[in-house]
């Protein structure tokens, strides 16, 4: 707790006792701080200074209180001796002199620590990010051995220009502006993280520099999105069955809720409600962790239940309900089906996708996240509130008017000329 001990009159109410009264004079408990420690007889002035977790006091003199000797430290004296002396101790510490210091925290360890935090969280989950933060942070020696406490934006955003990005080139085999915001992503979760894990030992205004210099990217505006008519939608799931019945199933539930890759590989044998004709999703896993959000409740047709319901057969309402075939080695090198797990990344599906965009004639950019843009623009088409369309879909209202303005203006115009009056006689 602070204490006021900036007068002579006010020191002299407070209680004698062993330990100081403190009060911060830079970066709170973390940084320095001025001590007075009050006996019976007289008052001293105190230094503290709290480095890399390191905490470390020095005695200054003795304080200007009533009938004190000459040569006592008034409270402004003792608070430039105190930060004086705190400068001093940081220049040892850059120099090295303090051996006995923690290793100070650096971009690595962050980035370490939080890798560590996914994989014991969730495995499965943790692979396209701990692929993405070690090829290019932890593989970046300058930018992974900065110190946090050194961390400014401007490193940050030196350490992005670095980054191989794609080009107009249709040979460039650079990151497109969505892979670089989502390493981003990952960069800004791991270094919060250890900000705020040692949050005493570092400036106040790292998380800042953080948020700064971890902004996203612009994104290309003229990146095609790519809508899929009802007819192809059917077809693609009609050839995802074809190739494999459990894909089928999987691309049928896309295809019917728009749901991400992530999302529906989280969702259990019990999430389908076959009565109430609807697919529990659970929210995806954006933002900081917090309270668990509720599951969408999204309505499915009739068919679509009997061909998820297939799935459920004979299984616990816990397990996974979406599976894919694991394959293993034969005796003559052969590969066969051995085992049906659970969906773990989207990466594992893209063979079989691209199998299916051939196979039901779609166009050959087509990716499977196609039928999530198909399904917002279906519901904006069919004349559903954008505030429903983004709550189904578990994403916002601005990203809805953002991404798809043309089909809300459509949907919109559509609905409005049905109020349109005629002049018409009758």
């Amino acid at each position: 707790m602070q204490a006021d001990i900036s007068t002579v009159a006010k020191r002299a109410k407070l209680k004698p006792r062993k330990n100081p009264y403190w009060t911060a004079l830079s970066g709170g408990r973390g940084g320095v701080s001025l001590g007075y420690r009050r006996s019976a007889k007289s008052g001293t002035w105190i230094a503290k200074i709290v480095v890399e977790g390191n905490r470390s006091e020095n005695r200054l003199g003795l304080a200007d209180d009533e009938a004190q000797a000459d040569g006592a430290l008034s409270y402004r004296t003792a608070a430039e001796a105190a930060l004086e002396w705190s400068r001093q101790q940081f220049a040892s510490l850059e120099a090295g002199a303090s051996k006995a210091t923690r290793q100070p925290a650096t971009v690595e360890m962050a980035v370490t620590d939080y890798i560590a935090a996914r994989k014991r969280k969730s495995p499965s989950s943790a692979k396209n990010a701990t692929s993405r933060l070690t090829a290019y942070v932890l593989a970046d020696q300058a930018f992974a051995g900065t110190r946090l406490a050194k961390l400014r934006a401007s490193t940050i955003e030196t350490w992005r220009d670095r980054l191989p990005m794609k080009t107009n080139d249709p040979e460039s085999e650079g990151l497109a502006a969505s892979s670089i915001n989502r390493l981003l992503n990952d960069l800004r979760a791991a270094l919060n993280a250890a900000a705020e894990r040692r949050r005493r030992e570092l400036p106040a205004h790292l998380m800042q520099e953080i948020r700064i210099g971890t902004r996203r990217l612009q994104a290309d505006s003229g990146a095609t999105m790519m809508v899929l008519t009802d007819k192809q939608v059917r077809s693609a799931v009609a050839a995802a069955e074809k190739l494999e019945l459990e894909f089928g199933q999987l691309v049928a539930a896309a295809a019917a809720t728009g749901a991400r890759f992530s999302q529906l590989a989280a969702v259990k044998v019990g999430d389908l409600q076959v009565a109430q004709a609807r697919l529990m999703i659970p929210s995806s896993r954006k933002g900081r962790a917090g309270k668990p959000r509720t599951p969408i409740a999204f309505p499915l047709s009739s068919d679509v239940v009997a061909k998820l319901a297939a799935a459920t057969n004979g299984r616990p309402a816990s397990a996974p309900l979406f599976r894919r075939w694991a394959y293993r080695r034969g005796k003559r090198l052969e590969w066969i089906r051995d085992q049906l797990v659970p969906w773990s990344a989207s990466s594992e599906a893209q063979a079989q996708w691209a199998n299916v965009a051939k196979n039901a004639e779609l166009p050959a950019v087509t990716t499977m996240y196609a039928l999530r843009h198909s399904s917002i623009v279906r519901g904006l088409k069919a004349g559903l509130p954008v505030r429903l369309v983004a709550a189904l879909h578990d994403t916002s209202i601005p990203m809805i008017e953002k991404h798809y303005a043309a089909f809300i203006v459509d949907a919109t115009e559509e609905i409005a000329r049905r109020a349109a009056v005629s002049l018409t006689y009758i």
